[in-house]
């Protein structure tokens, strides 16, 4: 095991030590309380206390590490991840919540000093208490207390400002209008690389939420748009069991749909960490307590009679309408989403994942006819974009729709199976450019 990170300063050289101990623990909250401006502090998430200390373990620094803002416009912006990412990876960003040099310990340069041995130990000490590295550390300043001088000495980067909401409970935020200066700081060189690109390198892994929640991808007046479209698709249901609307039902299931994920049990995760004023947005009645999340077993009956059908063809239209710049790349695949919904054809948008046209398929063998179908689709925007597919949809009905009728451009796999295919690919392909069998 490596050991913690030091610093000298002078002679005597600082580390970084994370807390495990209750009196280490007692002690640290203590000396927050006392004499940090803001007092003390409830944190959530993954929660890491960490001391710099001297060569004789006296404390220099006190840091809080807890969960990221859930929404950061000008860091989301800097960062450059969509919302489905930020959904998935927020666990990757760590937020120092409070930052103490004690007031025994106080010298001149210190508090940079201390900043930079705490964020050179973080990611190790972070991966030691939850599995995985964190690759960037954000903070906030107010601009009418302090400049932030010691964080940019440390090598943190200003990148904009909050927009003055505070989050007193889950779901819950309140303007007091003073923006506070957001400070980051990458803790590996390609940290923004790393939070955007396709596949999380091993490290980051343990990291990735597998609840995302649904509704972080879609804006408020989105969701109401989609309610509202959903109305279109016929209830099939005996109106003795429709205790929830089918529209909000059906929106919750094509939020989930959008934030990618694959089965219903995940799409029951979402609707339930959803609060009660998003519900009652969608569609859903408020009843004493609040708006309950309905339960799977009433979204499972739904699918099981719904005209999946009309269902894809209403969401379909959806996406396009409301697809502003549509992705320059889509994939055509083949998705069992359920049970109860069969197999799934959808063009989706590799860089994101989610969905922008879909087609409902009885089953594996009917996968090619409906992708045709769906490729054939008017309503479908391809023009100019870059469709890529599997071995299954290398054949030359496909490729002519995909190039002649709609305009775009495709690239499809093709197997060993296929070798006068290959064949032709390699006398296609110039010889300088790698063939990928």
């Amino acid at each position: 095991m490596k050991s913690p990170p030091t610093l000298r300063i002078g002679e005597a050289p600082l580390r970084a030590r994370a807390l495990t101990e209750p009196s280490d623990l007692e002690r640290f909250k203590a000396l927050i309380a006392e004499e940090h401006p803001l007092g003390g502090r409830r944190p959530s998430g993954d929660v890491l206390y960490q001391v710099v200390e001297d060569a004789h373990g006296h404390w220099c620094g006190l840091l809080l590490w807890c969960s990221a803002a859930l929404c950061l416009k000008d860091r989301d912006q800097w960062i450059g991840w969509d919302a489905h990412r930020r959904a998935q990876r927020l666990k990757l960003v760590v937020n120092n919540a409070r930052f103490l040099i004690p007031d025994a310990a106080r010298k001149p340069n210190l508090a940079s000093r201390v900043l930079s041995v705490a964020s050179a130990a973080l990611a190790q000490q972070y991966e030691q208490a939850y599995g995985y590295r964190p690759v960037l550390a954000e903070t906030f300043t107010d601009p009418r207390r302090n400049k932030g001088t010691c964080y940019r000495a440390a090598g943190w980067v200003a990148v904009g400002e909050s927009a003055g909401y505070a989050r007193h409970r889950a779901e819950f935020f309140s303007h007091h209008g003073a923006a506070k200066c957001i400070w980051v700081r990458a803790l590996q060189p390609d940290a923004r690389s790393v939070l955007c690109c396709a596949r999380l390198p091993d490290a980051q892994h343990n990291a990735l939420s597998d609840n995302d929640p649904s509704h972080l991808v879609l804006k408020a007046l989105q969701r109401r748009s989609l309610r509202d479209a959903l109305r279109q698709v016929p209830d099939p249901r005996r109106r003795a069991g429709r205790s929830y609307p089918s529209h909000a039902l059906l929106t919750v299931i094509c939020m989930g749909i959008l934030a990618g994920a694959s089965t219903l049990s995940s799409i029951h995760r979402l609707v339930k960490r959803m609060s009660d004023k998003e519900r009652a947005a969608i569609g859903f009645a408020y009843k004493r307590g609040g708006n309950p999340a309905p339960s799977y077993h009433t979204l499972r009956h739904l699918l099981l009679l719904i005209d999946l059908d009309a269902l894809a063809a209403v969401l379909t239209g959806w996406l396009q309408e409301h697809a502003g710049t549509l992705p320059r790349d889509l994939a055509l695949d083949g998705k069992d989403v359920r049970q109860a919904l069969g197999m799934v054809v959808s063009l989706t948008d590799v860089s994101t994942g989610i969905p922008v046209a879909l087609k409902p398929a009885p089953g594996k063998g009917h996968e090619l006819k409906r992708a045709q179908e769906l490729l054939s689709d008017p309503g479908v925007h391809l023009a100019g974009m870059n469709v890529s597919a599997d071995a299954l949809h290398c054949q030359t009905q496909s490729a002519q729709i995909i190039a002649h009728e709609r305009g775009a451009e495709y690239m499809l796999q093709v197997k060993g199976n296929q070798p006068s295919l290959q064949d032709v690919a390699r006398f296609a392909v110039p010889q300088d450019t790698p063939f990928l069998p």
